[in-house]
């Protein structure tokens, strides 16, 4: 058994960190995404994983031949994105058994293939994992006859659905399956209807789980992913971290090497605290806080259910249910709003449209290299591009665009007694 992992192609909705290579490079508890998708595949004995990339990808370079990985690691070049079936097929000469198809986001793959491999028996040419779903018509909805499944239909019109199972992105299919992704037309949709034809002469197996699978689809959706792995911690503290004696570290926390705790600071886990990042005094870290290496949480800062990525550092205030990107600089008595005066679910603008979050607790998305002055807030679901500074005493009630300035205009008004 074999697994091809689709890590290609540019990802517009997952701004402002689309920029950074490929979105399963970020790093969460000191590990790219990709690495626990990779561990996962190993874990349940797949060891030979093909992985389709972009030209520029950084994957290659990290991962290697993927023997410090424990598995052997082979790669397929898209120079353009055009789409899942045409990247597929630049993969068929690497392809030579059975093989799991799945996106490189997918760090709970362990339990959900298992679900498949149980299943796979010499009569079945394929196998998906499904679920129900509301809203169907976002999905690819399949038609099926008891557990086979008779067709694929991708975001079929409200109404017309087929039924309410949507496929949840993992696929098992025999390598036959590549000879009718060849002969399928080129267009948007040609995996989509490929798998259509191939449904209808082969025998195709509907797994259905309640399970919940996390994806990488919009940036926020980095919380939630972050909150899994955080779940599956152990509490684990390098001697060569330093921890004051007046600190509190409590639960699920890993501290590593280099890092420093300073007086009064609590730390409640599940926590993450990387190599050579420093905690100051009195700072507050709860409900699932990922401080990733070198980065400095000043003192006197609340930082509850958020990311901070490499290298950023912050002052005093409150970051509640936020991501940080690399090498930012946030000021002092800075604040983000994290829940809606309606006490609605926050909506973020995403390519010009807003899109539900569907969490009713959600701050602010701050790209990579941001600088934000003293006594600055956001408003929820605010999204700061990567490069832009914002003025001190300044309160953000937009999305703000990369490499621009964002401020309040004052007025100096001197006058005599």
């Amino acid at each position: 058994m074999q697994a091809l992992i689709l890590a290609a192609g540019p990802s517009s909705r997952f701004y402002p960190f689309s920029s950074m290579g490929h979105k399963s490079m970020i790093k969460i508890a000191g590990k790219p995404i990709l690495q626990y998708t990779i561990e996962g595949l190993r874990k349940i004995g797949i060891k030979n994983i093909v992985l389709l990339v972009s030209p520029d990808s950084k994957i290659k370079d990290y991962f290697k031949d993927g023997k410090d990985f424990g598995v052997l690691l082979s790669y397929a070049i898209q120079k353009e994105p055009n789409g899942a079936g045409q990247g597929i097929l630049l993969t068929k000469d690497l392809i030579k058994e059975d093989f799991l198809l799945l996106n490189a986001s997918h760090a709970d793959i362990e339990k959900f293939a298992l679900l498949l491999l149980e299943a796979k028996s010499k009569d079945t040419d394929a196998l998906f994992l499904v679920q129900k779903r509301a809203e169907t018509w976002n999905y690819g909805v399949v038609k099926v006859e008891g557990t086979k499944i008779l067709d694929l239909v991708e975001k079929p019109k409200k109404g017309e659905e087929p039924s309410k199972l949507c496929v949840l992105g993992i696929y098992l299919f025999s390598k036959d399956f590549l000879r009718e992704l060849k002969e399928t037309p080129y267009e948007h949709y040609q995996l989509e209807k490929a798998i259509s034809s191939y449904a209808k002469t082969k025998n195709i197996g509907a797994i259905e789980t309640n399970e919940k699978s996390v994806t990488l689809k919009f940036p926020w959706n980095l919380l939630t992913l972050k909150d899994y792995i955080l779940k599956n911690i152990k509490r684990s503290i390098s001697s060569k971290a330093k921890i004051e004696q007046s600190a509190e570290v409590i639960g699920s926390v890993i501290i590593e090497e280099g890092a420093a705790i300073s007086n009064g600071a609590k730390i409640k886990g599940p926590c993450y605290i990387g190599k050579n990042a420093f905690i100051g005094d009195n700072v507050v870290l709860r409900a699932g806080v990922d401080v990733e290496e070198q980065s400095v949480i000043g003192a006197n800062m609340e930082l509850k259910n958020t990311l901070v990525m490499s290298g950023s550092k912050t002052h005093s205030g409150f970051i509640g249910d936020s991501i940080i990107g690399e090498n930012c600089r946030i000021g002092t008595q800075f604040c983000t709003a994290n829940v809606r005066l309606d006490r609605e679910p926050v909506s973020c603008i995403v390519k010009g449209e807003p899109v539900d979050t569907g969490m009713k607790f959600f701050g602010t998305i701050i790209g990579n290299d941001v600088k934000i002055g003293v006594k600055s807030s956001t408003m929820p679901g605010v999204i700061i591009g990567n490069n832009a500074i914002i003025g001190p005493s300044t309160t953000v009630l937009k999305n703000v665009e990369e490499g621009t300035k964002y401020y309040s205009k004052f007025q100096e008004i001197v006058s005599k007694k």
